[in-house]
């Protein structure tokens, strides 16, 4: 893994996705690249000398920026703190960091579970663009996200498109409180990852609620997922 640094950067887009998420585009100044693992993160300075933890929402192969995505936490610094940013202003931050990173051992981890709440999205999101974009990965891979209502929707479409572009990829949002007659799928991931049939195949990687996360990672390891195979980060 590449040894953290800190870096200096430049707000190139910043966009408020809906009420619940904002999208932060950051543009690097010095040093002017960074090589990163799909699933890092950055520690991002937020005055008054107070840090916070984002993951990294592009794939590696951007390396001269970063895109994050974060949940708008109301009266939270951090959250406050990227809301106020404006294309131009400059921030800093110290990374890559984290160990929440895509195995290489293909052998092992035959086909692929990713599984998402909320801003957890981020670096499954990585991940993915790697696989898809960049290693052209042929693998079984499966997306699963879910959000709480139709107003907090973001990346259907980016997620859709690629869908469409890889057919070994599938993805399927829910929504856990649909409005009424919602024709896609809704409801909790756990219940839809039943039937996938999970073994000891597959590589399980979980990014969002605790609940969910413990949840997915229980059902996992009861349908013979080895527990080494299954991977979550921990400070969401």
């Amino acid at each position: 893994m590449t040894k953290p640094q800190q870096f200096k950067g430049k707000v190139a887009e910043h966009i408020l996705l809906n009420d619940k998420y904002q999208y932060i585009d950051i543009e690097l100044v010095e040093p002017y690249l960074m090589e990163f693992l799909a699933g890092q993160y950055v520690s991002l300075g937020i005055g008054e000398g107070e840090r916070r933890s984002y993951s990294i929402a592009s794939g590696p192969g951007m390396n001269h920026a970063i895109e994050l995505c974060v949940e708008i936490i109301p009266g939270g610094k951090g959250s406050s703190y990227l809301k106020n940013l404006k294309p131009g202003d400059e921030v800093s931050f110290l990374g890559p960091l984290g160990r929440f990173v895509l195995q290489e051992a293909q052998d092992k981890e035959q086909k692929l579970l990713f599984v998402a709440t909320g801003s957890g999205i981020a670096p499954l999101r990585s991940m993915i663009l790697d696989l898809l974009e960049r290693r052209q990965d042929k693998r079984e891979i499966w997306l699963y996200w879910g959000l709480r209502d139709v107003k907090d929707m973001f990346w259907e479409e980016d997620f859709r498109l690629r869908r469409e572009s890889f057919t070994n990829f599938n993805y399927q949002l829910l929504l856990s409180q649909p409005p009424e007659n919602w024709p896609l799928e809704s409801g909790y991931v756990t219940r839809q990852i039943k039937e996938l049939g999970l073994n000891q195949d597959w590589g399980v990687y979980l990014c969002g609620n605790p609940r969910m996360m413990e949840d997915i990672k229980q059902l996992a390891l009861e349908t013979g997922v080895l527990k080494e195979q299954v991977h979550f980060e921990k400070f969401y």
